[in-house]
């Protein structure tokens, strides 16, 4: 087992402590902007499929009133070709410019 006790998460995150809400509205914002700045944009119901989530559920994460599982946060940053971290502590509309 490796020394290093913080499991992949980069030393940014570790130093900052952020508050639920924010990692929230960060996310729900990231999944709004990626969704529509995809190649191929995605409907909510298509993105509910690949989630295999209901498409209520999809509309809930992006307008902050729902938390995905980690399962499904985890797939979405595979699916947009991101980390975890940075779809919850990255504002990606600025960094996208």
């Amino acid at each position: 087992m490796s020394g290093n006790r913080n499991c992949g998460i980069s030393d940014v995150m570790m130093k900052r402590n952020y508050p639920e809400e924010e990692l929230r509205l960060t996310l729900a914002q990231n999944l709004v902007f990626l969704r529509k700045s995809r190649k191929n944009r995605l409907s909510q119901k298509a993105l509910a499929r690949y989630l295999q989530l209901p498409t209520k559920t999809v509309m809930n994460y992006e307008n902050g009133k729902a938390t995905p599982m980690a399962y499904a946060v985890l797939r979405l940053a595979n699916y947009y070709g991101c980390t975890v971290e940075e779809l919850l502590t990255t504002n990606m509309r600025k960094k996208e410019r």
